[in-house]
């Protein structure tokens, strides 16, 4: 097996013929470089470690299956993927953030709707997108 390092020394060597894919390879990889790893139990579905490198979560995984003396299919790894803290309207009422924390502020419009009780709420993201709220 390879590790992230000898892979982009390797990219980095060949010439690779530009169709937007080593921009989306790219950062993959450095996506799972900066991933955290959790080991856990597929039968009781029990986390065993939390915090891991992809390599530590590698050899920790190996090491838990041979003192325990479980199956390979029994222990497995996946990426540990954080929570958006305060996610949705904030406590104020004019803006609101998004599943990747970007915050936004909120519009009303100047109708009222009698089936929700209030306004309708959007907002625009960053791309100039309009998203409903309500």
């Amino acid at each position: 097996m390879i590790t992230f390092k000898e892979l982009r020394k390797k990219l980095s060597e060949v010439e690779i013929i530009d169709h937007g894919y080593a921009d989306s390879l790219e950062e993959w990889i450095l996506l799972d470089e900066n991933s955290t790893f959790y080991i856990y139990r597929t039968d009781t579905n029990a986390v065993l470690a939390r915090g891991l490198s992809f390599e530590g979560a590698k050899t920790r995984a190996s090491q838990l299956r041979k003192s325990l003396g479980l199956k390979w299919e029994i222990i497995k790894f996946k990426s540990d993927r954080s929570q958006a803290k305060n996610l949705g309207v904030g406590s104020s009422g004019r803006e609101f953030s998004n599943n990747r924390g970007e915050r936004y502020p909120i519009q009303y419009s100047r109708n009222y709707s009698q089936s929700k009780r209030g306004r309708f709420q959007s907002y625009i993201d960053k791309d100039g997108n309009d998203h409903d709220l309500s």
